[in-house]
């Protein structure tokens, strides 16, 4: 089932950001069920939006690219099942 995935990470400047993307955007790009990602700065911290065709893809690559390196205080991601989607 497809998901959305919502990170919110109050206080996370877009310079810690931009690190982790620069390292990790190549391998996202390729990493199977990997369909979108929205980054928005706002007020100091991010809000991230992403869409997987699954949790369990999502999960495979984001334990071996993106968790290692981030803050360790850094808040969990929420998910949500989508019961539908139109793309162009």
């Amino acid at each position: 089932m497809t998901v959305l995935k919502q990170h919110h990470a109050p206080g996370m400047p877009a310079e810690v950001y931009d690190k982790v993307a620069a390292g990790s955007m190549p391998s996202q790009r390729e990493a199977d069920g990997f369909v979108a990602h929205y980054p928005i700065v706002k007020d100091g911290g991010l809000d991230l939006i992403e869409i997987w065709d699954s949790m369990d893809q999502h999960e495979a690559w984001f334990n071996e690219v993106v968790k290692p390196p981030l803050p360790p205080d850094t808040p969990e991601p929420k998910f949500a099942e989508l019961h539908n989607s139109n793309t162009k």
